[in-house]
């Protein structure tokens, strides 16, 4: 038996970082910046997925789990990730509902998560209970105003706790097994007749995420 362990998820999950700063909705979020992302393009994890069974299918059943990761050897930075969205949505910005660019600013990532909570009440939770006060003496005249940023402050919140074991993860993962498993499939199968790649020393960080990663999410997601 063979297990395959990959980390996808938190490309899943960053996802909606990358798409909220795009429209505008995030302009700073929780993080430490040095944090390593273990994340993996899903080709590689399928590729490996094949490699596995042919492997095994020649050789007696062993407990394996094969990591299929970047952060050993080929480690993506969450700043990384910070920098290339802002290079590339300043670069192509989204389009908003009157037909103009969105602008946005360089993102901020506030390293501790105190510190972010300090400074979302500060930036959003004051002014709202400011805003409320006022919307409510005049007979709520400023109700939409209301409810978008109240929205907005709920979205950061729950985008901050659900990635916070992610944006503070301070290991990397061994793929040694993964490495073997390599070596082994080199004249293995292959797929179109090209030998099947899950090695992350081979990802260009900067070419996947400016194009490939970013506008696939723009194109398929972001409508």
């Amino acid at each position: 038996m063979f297990v395959i362990n990959c980390l996808i998820c938190v490309y899943r999950t960053i996802d909606g970082v990358i798409y909220n700063y795009g429209i505008g909705k995030l302009k700073s979020f929780v993080g430490n910046p040095k944090t390593i992302l273990d994340a993996i393009p899903a080709d590689m994890v399928i590729n490996c997925v094949i490699a596995a069974i042919f492997i095994h299918s020649k050789q007696p059943p062993k407990n394996f789990i094969y990591h299929v990761s970047s952060s050993l050897r080929n480690p993506l930075k969450y700043c990384d990730i910070s920098k290339f969205c802002h290079s590339y949505f300043k670069k192509t910005p989204c389009i908003n509902q009157n037909g103009k660019p969105i602008v946005i600013s360089n993102p901020c990532l506030v390293n501790s998560f105190v510190a972010f909570d300090i400074y979302i009440k500060v930036t959003h939770v004051l002014p709202l209970k400011v805003l409320s006060l006022v919307n409510k003496i005049c007979h709520h005249s400023f109700q939409d105003v209301y409810d978008k940023k109240s929205r907005k402050l709920r979205m950061m919140h729950r985008l901050a706790t659900l990635y916070k074991p992610y944006v503070y993860f301070k290991f990397v993962f061994d793929d040694k097994n993964t490495e073997i498993l390599r070596m082994a499939a080199k004249g293995g199968p292959k797929m179109d007749n090209v030998e099947l790649n899950f090695d992350p020393t081979t990802i260009d960080w900067i070419e996947y995420m400016m194009n490939i990663h970013i506008p696939g999410l723009v194109k398929y997601q972001m409508k």
